[in-house]
């Protein structure tokens, strides 16, 4: 049968005046269990360490560190090597932790890994929001023995940290040591390369351009003169030649001026021997005064014939040249033949020169590749000098301890109370928890057995309205009827 809804909170007072065994009695007994329970749990004490982080003693103006300052992930990584299972396995087996439990030994390890909390203190101040200390907890049930281990792995970061920072700039140095020799070998390969390379192209390197060209302009001057001075004796041994041939075609007599066809012939082969000093043979201007040379030879020849043929008929005086005309003529072949050799080699090295300097854009592009590579490679082998300068003092700061390091502020704390159980947490929840058990229980013994106890209890059930209601004290209060009484 279904139950009125309770109108006013008056009622909830009934009810619980009429069940309240049902409500005491449940709540007693859960919080009575609850107590016993309670202080039957095993006790667990904390140690607590305040480690602060102390920054590099020495100006960072002075020594460079070549230690990452980022202390949040260097403790990030000293509590991994601290909290493995190597580490941890350790000071297990040191101080005898959990033992009786039973416990394999990776569960060892994972429960005490469990029991340790590192956290860390953060200046908010700082622009960078560095870590300035952090705090090392451990928990276990023997107060003695929970400040024993957490003395321990409080030693255990500051052996690492400085174990850890020492390893990585000695770490810093070797890598720069070993990039320093191969920047050293670099750079004596790159100087053999150069120096090489001066040696293949000597004559024809840009700093000697100015030289060479001076030299040039002076050899071509040499070879003008030469040109000029052969020219002039070539002039002068065809004169005198064709003076004999005159002079031995008149008898002897007075000589007679040259001919034109002489002189055309005297001038043509002045020109043939300049054009052959600077052209070669197949040269139109070389070919075309040979052929001018040679018609005029046979112009000149003819005239000769004819001259010595009237002077036969004649019976001329003697015929040829004298011996001081005959002695310069042999000097003028002579100073010929030396110019002629002078002029060769003259050309020789106007040729080489020009080889020289035509060369100086292919060696001068060689060179500055290759020199470039080398101000590169020098310039780096510099820096390097300097990096491994800066780590070697880095690595001489951390040795000594001069560096960033951990230093205990607060030691291991002695626990005087258990971190765990609560006890008064516990209580105080078991005693609210048996309350709404024994509530719960005495709304229920209430909803199983609906009495009519109020008029609104009666027009509920019957929907009937109520005309009246008679206490209850009158009801008892009334004589029965008596035997033989209409009723």
């Amino acid at each position: 049968m279904a139950k009125r809804p309770i109108a006013s909170p008056a009622e909830y007072g009934e009810i619980a005046l009429r069940r309240w065994y049902w409500i005491v009695v449940p709540a007693v007994l859960i919080a009575g269990l609850t107590f016993f329970i309670g202080r039957r749990l095993p006790k667990v004490y904390s140690s607590e360490a305040l480690i602060l982080v102390e920054p590099q003693k020495v100006p960072a103006d002075f020594v460079k560190p070549t230690v990452s300052n980022n202390t949040a992930l260097g403790l990030e990584s000293i509590e991994e090597q601290i909290l493995s299972r190597t580490q941890l396995s350790q000071i297990i087996d040191k101080y005898g932790l959990y033992r009786g439990r039973h416990l394999g030994e990776d569960a060892e390890v994972t429960l005490m890994q469990s029991d340790i909390k590192v956290t860390t203190v953060v200046d908010a101040d700082q622009r960078d929001a560095q870590v300035t200390a952090f705090r090392i907890a451990y928990q276990g049930r023997d107060p003695a023995l929970t400040q024993e281990v957490t003395q321990e792995l409080s030693s255990l970061f500051i052996t690492e940290n400085l174990k850890a920072r020492a390893q990585q700039s000695q770490g810093t140095e070797s890598f720069i040591d070993g990039r320093l020799a191969d920047a050293n070998q670099q750079l004596q390969t790159l100087e053999g390369q150069l120096r090489d390379l001066k040696s293949t192209y000597m004559g024809s390197l840009p700093e000697q351009q100015p030289a060479n060209l001076q030299v040039l302009a002076q050899l071509q001057a040499v070879s003008q003169a030469d040109l000029e001075a052969l020219a002039r004796a070539q002039q002068q041994k065809v004169y005198l030649s064709s003076l004999g041939q005159a002079v031995s075609s008149l008898g002897g007599g007075a000589p007679a001026p040259p001919s034109q066809a002489e002189l055309d012939l005297h001038k043509a082969q002045s020109d043939l021997a300049i054009a052959q000093q600077q052209y070669t043979p197949e040269n139109p201007d070389v070919i075309r005064l040979k052929l001018q040379v040679r018609a005029l030879q046979g112009v000149v020849q003819a005239a000769a014939s004819a001259a010595k043929a009237s002077a036969k008929a004649a019976d001329a005086g003697p015929a040829g040249l004298k011996p001081q005309e005959r002695g310069q003529i042999a000097l003028l072949d002579q100073e010929i033949q030396l110019r002629t050799a002078d002029q060769k080699q003259t050309q020789a090295k106007i040729l080489q020169m020009q080889a020289r300097i035509e060369r100086l854009p292919e060696v001068e592009e060689k060179l500055a590749s290759l020199q470039n590579a080398y101000d590169e490679a020098k310039t780096n082998d510099s820096a390097l000098l300097e990096k491994k300068a800066a780590a070697s003092m880095a690595a001489a700061m951390e040795q000594q301890a001069e560096g960033e390091e951990f230093r205990i502020m607060d030691p291991a704390n002695f626990p005087q109370k258990p971190a765990s159980p609560d006890l008064l947490r516990i209580d105080l929840l078991g005693v609210l928890g048996g309350l709404l058990v024994g509530l719960g229980l005495g709304w229920l013994a209430e909803a199983r057995h609906p009495v009519v106890r109020r008029e609104a209890d009666l027009e509920f059930f019957t929907e009937v309205p109520t005309l009246a209601v008679l206490p209850v004290r009158a009801l008892l209060a009334a004589p029965a009827p008596r035997a033989g009484e209409g009723g």
